[in-house]
């Protein structure tokens, strides 16, 4: 094996080591990048402009660019759904049949059909309807977040479409499947990893199992007998409670304009580092709390975006040979229906315009890391990554423990990078070409590289993901972090044992 071959993982590699340490994901896939380059033309000015040349040819792919703008589309999507009044609409009447702390925590469960779209819509918009109920009911803040946190991308990442997650995996599969050197459509590959999602099913599980008491580690209940030993009793009058909610909702939605960033999507994609003190994570509010809505608050203004956008990507993407583009285009005529429904309302043209390219650009942070990502990808393969594989780990790894390791291992970079997104995107063009040249499963180190990755979004303490959850629960970053990581950490052994003994079973 030609030696200059091991020169193919270093710029992947040096992505990885760089970001662990810098907890910069963006600097450091360009630096990766900028190695590769220079591995590969052997010039500082050369290397430069081959940098260029590489995130030019990525720019410049049309499924590459359906993919961006489906991204950018979507999260500008949902900021009309925010400004509209919707989410408001569906708080305001759901608050009417909240009983209890339990009955609280479940609403977190019951309202994914109005917020599985994007994660931080889920946390930001669930939170701003369920924080005012917790604070009624005496719900420990920490487990609030926990319930918020683990209802969020272990959920989302199981959705086929209609969500911004569903853009972004397709891409990443496809671009393991070019180093690969495999043909097919990116979804029906993901498709087929669904049921081997092992830590998002065990997590969602153990969260609801936590509901009771005799299923919950004692940190956790020691917070909940805190909260236990403050309990007031509830006002019994419905007019007062429903008044009181929606005094408390207009309270929350009414937050310190200096954080407002900090609810940005982008946070959740890219698990920016949080490196402020655990009295700045303290009660720190997040964006959704901003946006007043600039409609009157109706149900119909959330439930129209998704009757059309659901159904219309199962009728475009039906068979279709480009299903990203079909995802799109479903896409645009669901703003386009949006838009004119708020438009007979009286919301103004120059409004929507500023709220959508807001929106549009909280997603900014996760393009330019795919961005970045993709040509990591190439260089390598053009390094030769894939010769490497066949000619070594092929010979020297057993197929049955490649899921494993592959779990492991992205578990461990998103731990510590905190971005489930920047993991996956550097893990997948490695994972599947190590797949195919193993003879391992293609779809369980697929789920494996997911699965990986939605473990460290959901249990680093600095990914974004964790600190969007503690913040619009109002509770302590680090109190949380240590509550819920007895929980994912269950759930992350279970499915090291599930991801072997699939193994066994399927290779």
């Amino acid at each position: 094996m030609p030696t200059e071959l091991w020169l193919s993982i270093v710029p992947p590699l040096a992505a990885i080591v760089m970001a662990i340490w810098t907890k910069q994901v963006i600097p450091s896939l360009l630096v990766g990048l900028w190695i590769g380059s220079l591995l590969y033309t052997g010039g500082i000015v050369e290397s430069l402009n081959q940098t260029i040349s590489y995130i030019s040819g990525v720019l410049t792919d049309t499924g590459n660019l359906d993919v961006l703008l489906f991204l950018y589309a979507f999260s500008g999507m949902v900021a009309l759904i925010q400004v509209s009044g919707g989410v408001q609409a569906f708080a305001s009447l759901i608050s009417k049949y909240i009983k209890g702390p339990n009955q609280t925590l479940l609403i977190s469960w019951a309202l994914l059909p109005i917020t599985f779209m994007d994660c931080g819509f889920r946390v930001v918009a669930g939170g701003a309807i369920i924080n005012p109920l917790a604070k009624r009911f005496n719900v420990a803040k920490e487990r609030l977040a926990y319930m918020l946190n683990n209802s969020s991308s272990p959920v989302i990442v199981l959705i086929p479409m209609a969500t911004t997650f569903i853009g972004y995996t397709t891409g990443v599969i496809s671009k393991g499947m070019e180093a690969a050197n495999i043909g097919g459509a990116p979804i029906t590959l993901f498709l087929r990893s669904l049921p081997f999602h092992f830590f998002s099913y065990v997590s969602i599980l153990i969260a609801l199992l936590s509901l009771m008491p005799a299923f919950n580690f004692s940190r956790m209940k020691n917070l909940m007998k805190q909260n236990d030993g403050h309990k007031e009793k509830p006002q019994t009058k419905k007019s007062k409670q429903n008044h009181k909610y929606a005094f408390e909702f207009s309270e929350e939605m009414d937050g310190d304009k200096e954080h407002q960033e900090k609810a940005d999507t982008a946070k959740d994609q890219m698990g920016v580092a949080m490196k402020g003190k655990e009295d700045h994570m303290k009660g720190m509010k997040m964006g959704m709390e901003n946006e007043e809505p600039a409609l009157k608050p109706r149900l119909l203004n959330l439930a129209v975006p998704i009757l059309i956008l659901i159904p219309l990507s199962f009728i475009l993407m039906w068979e279709s040979e480009n299903p990203s583009r079909m995802m799109l285009s479903a896409l645009i005529l669901t703003i386009v229906a949006s838009v004119g429904l708020y438009l007979l309302q009286g919301l103004k043209l120059k409004t929507i315009m500023d709220r959508f390219i807001k929106g549009g650009n909280k997603l900014m942070t996760t393009i330019i890391i795919l961005v970045l990502a993709w040509p990591i990808s190439d260089v390598s393969q053009d390094l030769g990554l894939t010769r490497l594989i066949e000619g070594t780990l092929a010979g020297t790894i057993k197929p049955v423990w490649i899921p494993l390791i592959v779990f492991v291992v992205t578990a461990a970079v998103t731990y510590f990078i905190g971005s489930s997104w920047g993991s996956w995107a550097l893990m997948m063009p490695v994972a599947i070409p190590l797949a195919v040249s193993t003879g391992s499963s293609i779809p369980l180190v697929i789920a494996a590289v997911f699965s990986g990755g939605t473990f460290g979004d959901v249990t680093s303490p600095v990914s974004g993901m964790t600190a969007m959850s503690a913040g619009i629960a109002n509770a302590d970053h680090m109190k949380y972090v240590r509550a819920m990581t007895p929980y994912n950490m269950t759930a992350a052994a279970l499915s090291a044992i599930l991801f072997l003994g699939a193994s066994f079973l399927f290779i």
